[in-house]
């Protein structure tokens, strides 16, 4: 065993050296220009070890004797990963007895040594931001050597009587570690060095037990590099490798048709309180002010422009089922018209282009809610609740979930909807209705409304102010001639291009170019994902094939300054 741990450790520290050799015939290039490389260096090191003693377990660490020693190195970096170094050290010893020993006997002697060591530059081979071009540095090394011991005591241990010699002896020797230095100057370095050592058996005077003893060091110093500063050289030359695009060639851009009728739309949901019974809008009841003042800041919103023309609106207005049907059906109609009257006043809608409609009782939504437990209020394109209106989102407690199943198969009946009324007041005597009349039913008055106006055309001054603030109102055009106004590549210029496909996420031209404006700007992730929805097109096929040669996926050529897909790598 003990010949096997020797012929190991002296096969590594071999390959170590001889690699390095060849590394360095091989590497004329590596690191040539920075600071310590391919310099000639020497090391004054010193610190202090821990001898092993025979057959002490390393468990027991902590109670080997502290001695000291130091050393002076010469080495080189022959290239960016591997260099060599010779050192020639001092160390006292001292060691102790095992536990089981009946005295814990002491003693000290010296030695000398001289090593070989490979090492290997870590930080240069993981490619580390702290490398030693910048200050901090970390090696590995192993190396080989000779020892020689002397100064043994004369007083035998009493734990070793007849296996203890004092004769001085030379004998091999093998050791590892990290050494971690900082770059003060570029002469200077500080540095740690942290290694374990390993030597023949007789290394302690004591030939039994462990097939060989050891040693921890720890040492400081610092490191003096020879020669002069060389400069950095920096090559100028580009980067080219794995076959990717680096110049992005003209892209396919497409200009976009003009719009004959800039059609717009805005739709909502008001939710209005009414006293029992009533029609009549009161500003000041209740939610109203509230209520009121978020239905005139969407349509003020979307009617910004006064030149802007309706011509069509469409109001539904819905009332809650707790009533005879008869009486809904007066509130839906009556609540409608009052809405219809508010918003023809406030804001100069002619009543002629204004239509209505309404629904007496809102048994769809109704359906809906207790059908995903308030979960997904979706219904018909519209929210259950708008994330903007003061009515809130009730939780739906455990009993009514638990009758949900009872409460649905009611609701489908086809009956008339004052018996279905009835047929829920009995659902668990009446406990999940109560909670709905209270907590759901409110959000079933509602008037849902849409508005339809024609937006004039805008120049590209105008264009360019209105995109950050009311970019539903400009065409796809006007916004590509926002585009224009800017540098292609800039922020402006990629964000005109991107808010057209966002807001017309179906239209092919805004998502090509959207597309052509994030390859401009090697967004190739973001260009994909508009790509996919710009159609098969020439174009579009074009630009995944710039895409596949900017991210190396295929071989490519450039003809007539386009890029040509040769053949998958």
């Amino acid at each position: 065993m003990k010949r096997l741990h020797i012929y190991i450790y002296c096969c590594l520290s071999v390959v170590l050296l001889v690699y390095s050799s060849m590394a360095y015939a091989g590497d004329t290039k590596a690191g040539g220009n920075i600071p310590g490389k391919d310099s000639l260096y020497i090391q004054i090191y010193g610190g202090i070890n821990k001898s092993a003693n025979e057959n002490l377990p390393m468990s027991e660490f902590s109670s080997y004797p502290l001695s000291g020693g130091f050393f002076i190195g010469v080495g080189k970096e022959v290239n960016a990963l591997w260099g060599w170094r010779t050192a020639l050290r001092y160390n006292h010893n001292k060691s102790r007895n095992v536990p089981e020993c009946e005295s814990p006997d002491t003693w000290g002697w010296n030695n000398i040594g001289l090593f070989v060591d490979a090492t290997f530059d870590i930080t240069d081979a993981l490619k580390l931001p702290v490398n030693r071009g910048t200050r901090f540095n970390l090696k590995a090394f192993a190396g080989i050597g000779g020892v020689y011991t002397f100064g043994f005591p004369m007083q035998t241990p009493l734990s070793y009587l007849e296996a203890y010699s004092r004769n001085s002896t030379v004998g091999f020797g093998m050791r590892a570690g990290l050494t971690a230095t900082y770059l003060m100057s570029h002469k200077w370095r500080i540095g740690a060095e942290l290694s374990q050592t390993m030597f023949h058996d007789q290394f302690n005077g004591v030939n039994s037990g462990s097939p060989f003893d050891r040693r921890s060091n720890l040492k400081v110093g610092v490191t003096y590099l020879f020669g002069k500063k060389k400069k950095v050289k920096t090559d100028t030359s580009p980067i080219i490798y794995d076959n990717r695009l680096r110049d992005i060639p003209a892209l396919p851009f497409k200009i976009p048709g003009a719009e004959d009728t800039k059609n717009r739309a805005i739709e909502g949901r008001a939710f209005l309180d009414f006293p029992v019974n009533e029609t009549v809008i009161y500003p000041r009841y209740r939610r109203n002010p509230e209520e009121l003042q978020r239905l005139n800041k969407t349509i003020e919103n979307a009617l910004f422009d006064k030149s802007f023309k309706v011509h069509r609106v469409v109001l539904h207005g819905y009332a809650s089922p707790e009533s005879p049907y008869s009486n809904n059906t007066r509130l839906a109609k009556g609540r409608t018209q009052s809405l219809k009257s508010y918003v023809c006043r406030k804001f100069g809608i002619d009543e002629s282009v204004v239509e209505t409609h309404y629904t007496p009782e809102d048994w769809d939504n109704l359906r809906s809610f207790i059908e995903t437990c308030g979960e997904s209020r979706r219904v018909k394109g519209n929210v259950w609740y708008e994330r903007e209106s003061i009515v809130e989102t009730p939780v739906m407690p455990q009993y009514v979930i638990d009758s949900r199943k009872e409460l649905l198969d009611v609701i489908d009946l086809d009956i008339s909807p004052d018996e279905k009324e009835a047929m829920l007041k009995k659902v668990d005597n009446g406990r999940p209705y109560n909670w709905l009349l209270q907590n759901v039913y409110p959000g079933l008055r509602h008037t849902d409304y849409i508005i339809e106006y024609v937006a004039r055309p805008f120049n590209a001054k105008e264009s360019r102010r209105l995109i950050y603030t009311h970019p539903e109102a400009l065409s796809i055009e006007e916004m590509y001639k926002v585009a224009q106004t800017y540098e292609e590549g800039s922020d402006g210029w990629l964000d005109a291009l991107l808010i057209a496909a966002n807001l017309n996420p179906e239209d092919k031209t805004a998502n090509l170019n959207a597309a052509c404006g994030c390859v401009k700007t090697k967004r190739l992730t973001d260009a994909r994902r508009y790509l996919k929805k710009a159609g098969i097109t020439p174009q579009a096929n074009y630009l995944r094939d710039v895409i596949d040669a900017m991210e190396g996926k295929k071989a490519w050529k450039i003809e007539n300054e386009k890029v040509i897909v040769t053949e998958d790598n």
